[in-house]
């Protein structure tokens, strides 16, 4: 493994009008890492990957590929470092063309090269993703959704990115879809090295393909650790808040969500974002901004009661 991170993102902030969608984010990746980000619908993840892939500017801070800024994916041909797999296939299909026109402009974008000379460069990517080379003949509406999907990861990869990203990329499938889909990305990883950032709002799929894990609630980190250690011994409330409800995010489901706990009165408004759902705050949080830091074992976390939770952590270790 290589001695830098991969990516480094340094207080990334994007605003929309008077709405700030991510504040002040910082985190890195390690080569061949897979990295998770989860939170409910609206929290700014998705936001903050598409400012990280070059797809929108950011409004403060700045993102490191390799020790260098990376801004706005580049036009002209080449490579992309970073790319990204969307939450519906579809959407980033023509549905009225054949499946072989999309890969050929990601393979004739990456480099100079004709249509003939592609057929076998293309047809070896979707071995790889497990689609036969007789689907190149077909339309894109006349796959299926997993079919799709694995099309998608299939150009992706033709752009030889070192980064992936995936934004909610099984989430549109049917249950037996998703663990195929699954299965495809841990074999990719373990046999090609790839490095992920994965965003979904399913705690078992991300425990699952991810080393590591986010937790964002509303523009802000709130919990980052190794994805066992999180799961087992979360420190934010919110975290703990997103683990009882079980194997997916039900605000983004259709089912319960997060518990609501009515705010209390007080004379203005809390530094803690968290603060009006928080079960567990105190008068202290009105008056003490917390911090995101570090806790050892590489965890960090953004609450005054972490330090306490980690003693009792290790108390129970004893």
């Amino acid at each position: 493994m290589e001695n830098n991170p991969l990516l480094i993102v340094e207080n990334l902030q994007k605003v929309y009008g008077d709405t700030e969608a991510v504040h002040r984010v910082s985190f890195q990746i390690e080569h061949g890492q897979s990295v998770g980000v989860v939170g409910e619908s609206g929290c700014g993840k998705s936001t903050m990957v598409r400012v990280i892939a070059g797809l929108e500017r950011p409004t403060g801070g700045q993102v490191l590929f390799r020790g260098r800024p990376y801004h706005l994916r580049p036009k002209r041909k080449g490579p992309s470092p970073i790319n990204m797999v969307f939450q519906d296939p579809m959407d980033s299909f023509d549905g009225r063309a054949v499946l072989f026109d999309s890969p050929y402009e990601a393979l004739s974008h990456t480099r100079r090269i004709g249509r003939r000379d592609a057929v076998g460069e293309i047809e070896s990517v979707l071995e790889t993703v497990e689609l036969p080379a007789s689907c190149l003949r077909r339309r894109i509406s006349q796959l299926s959704g997993g079919q799709s999907q694995r099309a998608a990861i299939a150009r992706v990869l033709l752009t030889e990115p070192e980064l992936l990203i995936f934004d909610e990329a099984t989430s549109a499938l049917d249950v037996s879809v998703q663990a195929q889909i699954i299965h495809l990305l841990l074999q990719l990883r373990e046999q090609h090295r790839r490095t992920y950032l994965f965003i979904s709002h399913d705690l078992a799929l991300v425990a699952c393909l991810c080393d590591r894990v986010l937790v964002m609630y509303k523009g802000v980190l709130v919990e980052e650790g190794p994805v066992g250690e999180v799961m087992e011994h979360p420190l934010h409330p919110y975290t703990r808040l997103l683990l009882s409800c079980g194997r997916a995010f039900a605000m983004d489901r259709g089912g319960t969500p997060l518990p609501e706990v009515p705010q209390r009165s007080a004379g203005g408004d809390s530094p803690c974002r968290f603060y009006p759902h928080c079960p567990e705050r105190t008068s202290l949080c009105m008056e003490v901004a917390p911090e995101f830091r570090e806790y050892g074992g590489g965890r960090r976390a953004a609450c005054i009661r972490c330090e306490k939770r980690m003693t009792e952590k290790a108390d129970n270790q004893i």
